[in-house]
């Protein structure tokens, strides 16, 4: 366990990154809302089986600590990058945040994704009454606003993140 915090941290961050979404496809409907779909494919680092000693498939196993072998890491720390880095996927995931003001007419309401998997437009009768240049300038505003909002709710699941692979390296006694 001679692997410092700062290398796991790193890996964990890189691995944050290590999935990609596909383009936004637009499904319309009558509502006036824009829903997105969207596949996530993880790709190397799915985090798929993270514990090793559970895991009954050699080949999974094997896999797993060829992976952590590549990355110079333990199993055990390859883990524990998996683990943070899949709780800062899930509160990206969860995270919820309003931008706009939904009294005068207008709001998005995404999560903290880049580019969001949760995105609701909502506009009400006092946002159409706006007229076409000042209701585009407020959802303009409004995405703007919460594209700011997830922004800083991401960076705070990085620190979480961060924070976790902290205290569970010092229980494991590598720092």
């Amino acid at each position: 366990m001679k692997t410092s915090a700062l290398t796991i941290l790193a890996c964990a961050a890189t691995l944050s990154n290590a999935f990609t979404t596909a383009p936004c496809r637009t499904v319309s409907s009558r509502t006036a809302q824009e829903q997105c779909e969207f596949s996530t494919q993880l790709n190397m680092f799915s985090g798929g089986a993270l514990d090793v000693e559970e895991e009954e498939d050699d080949e999974k196993r094997a896999q797993i600590e060829q992976m952590a072998k590549a990355m110079g890491m333990s199993v055990e720390e390859y883990q524990l990058g998996m683990n943070a880095r899949l709780r800062m996927e899930d509160s990206i995931n969860d995270l919820r945040v309003v931008g706009g003001d939904p009294a005068a007419g207008v709001s998005v309401e995404r999560d903290g994704n880049m580019p969001p998997k949760h995105l609701v437009v909502t506009v009400t009768d006092e946002g159409k009454a706006l007229g076409k240049d000042k209701l585009e300038k407020a959802v303009l505003d409004a995405l703007k606003g919460a594209s700011e909002k997830s922004k800083v709710g991401r960076d705070e699941a990085q620190k979480d993140m961060m924070k976790y692979i902290s205290e569970s390296m010092k229980k494991m006694g590598a720092m």
